[in-house]
């Protein structure tokens, strides 16, 4: 083994000059490979494959420049060792760029593990290759020994039913860029491999001359156009990177070497590293001149531009969300050929509907502690990454979506911290790379645009509408609502304030025992603030506590949202509406049971080792405005100690200075950080209402704000 690596085995030959072409080749793939951000999959099949072509390459190289026999013999024993391993590396990569390698796994298990096998007999046994022969040409070739047949055979069995698959493939797919690379990848991969049978004869003795490496070379060649120019690694991300960053390393090598070579080998380290460094520094500084100068010359619009512009132009008239949608999800099949599905958050509620405007049913819309972990993402979001992406407690949340709509990737579409919609790439579209990638993200910041743009104005025409403000409610609306407290009834503890924008508000909460221990907490928010706002937070409070009187212990909420519903109508006269949460806290039951009206989800939270975090999540129309009421009852279990945080939308859309809402991710993030020890109603009010003041910094109110918390914790009896 030290005479491979001693310098007296080998004497430079210029023989050994053309036949460095594959190994160079192969280096530059597996540098590409390396440093860029492309399918992980699909580049672990590929660098197994080119790297177990080197051994080849090497041997074949230095094989003029080898002066002992014996070090001949150990090169091409390695080479003959890992051809059976560069094979199944080849067909892995196959089957796996046609989606195959489900179905073939166990296939291609097979011949790898046998690849192992091999790889080891040929290392330490003389049963593969044994001693090499002095060719005419000037160089060394291996001899094969009797069993280098077998390993033909299996080379021909293994690469049979991938080049079979990919060959169908290429040739009798719809014209697309992905059959593009397939064919390349085809033309690559029978280039590569047709030289083995003239490069077995020779190890046999017949034959002059070795071609495995000028077709290896330039099956390289081949893959490194479908890297570069085809993108066929490029479908996580738009990726200019990679290529950029191996061109840089390998100019700037090139001239270092160079640079060293003339001004000779007695320089010191110092000025040797600076010249290095100056090469490096060099090559990137004209790098970025001609990206400059490449950037400036580009004026021809692409047809993906074009569309772009017209969906900007032909979403501006429209107000209608889902004809936005459909409008979109036409532009983008023009541009990518591929239809997307569009999900639309509701604007004023936690509700999802399709592009043509239908309801998603509960369990198919997107949970509410999903929304937050989507904004915070801001980038596409494939179904494979889920596991390495997703935290632990999301994780199955983002799998169980991805699976009901059954897409491959998913869009969300933001505006500042809210989630305005998601575009699902569906599961059996093809893949979309490159421009295409970078045209639907576009798309869907035009998309996200064009909805702020439409909300802007319905709100604008509702805001129209109002009454005008007069602060002369503002007494009366205090006398109706409760102070902070704490409010104790029996083992359930209420604390809860809320703060107007202008003096009167639109919010309104109350808490009301309703015997046996139980609690009705509700809470609700009317459209906009001011003295219409107060008018109707006044009827909606005087209909709850009629309600509760007339009742008493044998509340139903669907009863009481009903009657909050009639009086709103009444006094708000289809004008304004009022979101609502009303909950029974009920200590007997251990449970808690609500309703939901267009409300903010409440939290629950439960001290369990670690704090869970669990959204109250319930559906419904706000009430009064005159839409199809279906109120809807749901359960959930408490266990003594858990806390319950109800709060409006002024909570988390609080802004800061520079207009960045507070956000519903945040007050997750809050919660979930509480002490443990120290969990009271009292204790996490205010520091929930610290952090929002914090948040807004000095800035006013644009919205009333209302929180609520409460705890069942009993209380210990005396004996």
């Amino acid at each position: 083994m030290q005479e491979l690596w001693s310098s007296a085995s080998y004497e430079p030959h210029l023989l050994s000059l053309p036949f460095a072409f594959a190994p160079a080749a192969a280096f530059v793939i597996i540098a590409y490979c390396l440093v860029m951000r492309g399918e992980p999959n699909l580049r672990a099949w590929l660098l197994l494959h080119i790297c177990c072509t080197l051994p080849l390459f090497v041997a074949i190289t230095l094989s003029p420049s080898i002066v002992s026999p014996r070090v001949a013999d150990m090169w091409f024993r390695a080479a003959a060792a890992f051809v059976p391993m560069l094979v199944a590396g080849g067909v892995g990569f196959q089957f796996r760029l046609l989606g195959k390698h489900r179905e073939w796994r166990w296939f291609v298990r097979f011949f790898i593990g046998l690849a192992i096998v091999w790889a080891v007999i040929g290392l330490t046994t003389d049963l593969v290759a044994n001693g090499v022969r002095w060719l005419p040409a000037g160089l060394w070739f291996g001899k094969a020994e009797p069993l280098a047949g077998v390993a033909l055979l299996c080379v021909v069995i293994n690469t049979a039913p991938s080049y079979t698959l990919l060959a169908i493939t290429a040739i009798k797919s719809k014209p697309s860029l992905e059959r593009r690379q397939l064919r390349l990848v085809f033309v690559a991969n029978l280039v590569t491999y047709a030289a083995l049978p003239v490069d077995g004869a020779l190890s046999w003795g017949i034959g002059f001359f070795p071609l495995s490496w000028l077709f290896a070379g330039l099956g390289n060649v081949l893959v490194l156009r479908a890297l570069l120019v085809e993108d066929l690694l490029r479908v996580r991300a738009i990726d200019t990177t990679a290529p950029r960053l191996v061109l840089h390393l390998a100019i700037a090598i090139l001239l270092g070497w160079v640079s060293l070579r003339l001004v000779g080998t007695w320089v010191p380290w110092w000025l040797a590293t600076a010249i290095l460094a100056l090469s490096f520094a060099s090559v990137r500084i004209t790098m970025a001149v001609i990206g400059l100068i490449n950037r400036g010359a580009r004026s021809a619009e692409s047809t993906l531009d074009r569309l772009l512009n017209q969906l900007v132009a032909r979403a501006r008239p429209l107000e209608s969300e889902p004809e936005i949608a459909k409008l979109f999800a036409d532009v983008v099949e023009l541009g990518i050929g591929s239809r997307v599905d569009v999900l639309i958050a509701g604007a004023e509620d936690y509700s999802w509907s399709t592009a043509a405007g239908d309801k998603l049913a509960d369990d198919a819309a997107p949970d509410p502690l999903l929304g937050g972990w989507l904004v915070e993402q801001r980038a596409i979001v494939f179904a494979d990454d889920l596991d390495l992406k997703a935290p632990e407690d999301l994780s199955a949340l983002a799998r169980a979506l991805f699976d009901r709509h059954g897409g491959r990737a998913l869009i969300p579409v933001i505006n500042h911290d809210e989630l305005l919609a998601l575009v699902f790439l569906p599961a059996g579209t093809r893949r979309v790379r490159g421009r295409e990638l970078r045209f639907l993200e576009r798309a869907s910041e035009r998309l996200g645009e064009a909805l702020v743009h439409a909300r802007m104005a319905q709100r604008a025409a509702l805001r129209a509408t109002l009454a005008r403000q007069v602060e002369l409610a503002a007494t009366v609306q205090a006398q109706l609502l409760p102070d902070k407290g704490p409010h104790v009834h029996g083992d359930v503890t209420v604390v809860g304030t809320w703060l107007p924008a202008s003096r009167c508000a639109g919010d309104f909460w109350g808490s009301y025992p309703l015997g046996g221990g139980r609690v009705l907490v509700a809470i609700g928010d009317v459209t906009g603030h001011g003295v219409a706002s107060s008018m109707v937070t006044a009827a909606a409070t005087t209909a709850v506590d009629v309600t509760v009187r007339r009742q008493g212990r044998e509340l139903d909420l669907v009863q009481l949202v009903r009657a909050v519903d009639t009086a709103v109508r009444r006094v708000g006269r289809g004008q304004l509406a009022l979101t609502c949460f009303a909950s029974i806290v009920d200590p007997d039951a251990s449970e808690i049971r609500f309703v939901s009206c267009g409300s903010t989800t409440p939290y629950l939270v439960r001290a369990n080792g670690d704090l869970d975090l669990q959204a109250l999540v319930g559906r419904g129309n706000p009430l009064g405005g005159g839409g199809t009421l279906s109120p809807k009852v749901l359960h959930k279990p408490l266990r003594a100690g858990d806390l319950i945080v109800w709060y409006t939308d002024g909570v988390i859309e609080a802004l800061d200075p520079v207009g960045e809402p507070f956000g519903d991710r945040r007050l997750q993030r809050m919660l979930r950080r509480l002490d443990r020890g120290h969990l009271s109603p009292l204790g996490v009010h205010d520091v929930i209402y610290a952090g929002v003041a914090a948040h807004r910094a000095g800035r006013a109110r644009d919205d009333d704000e209302t929180l609520v918390v409460a705890q069942w914790q009993p209380k210990e009896k005396s004996r």
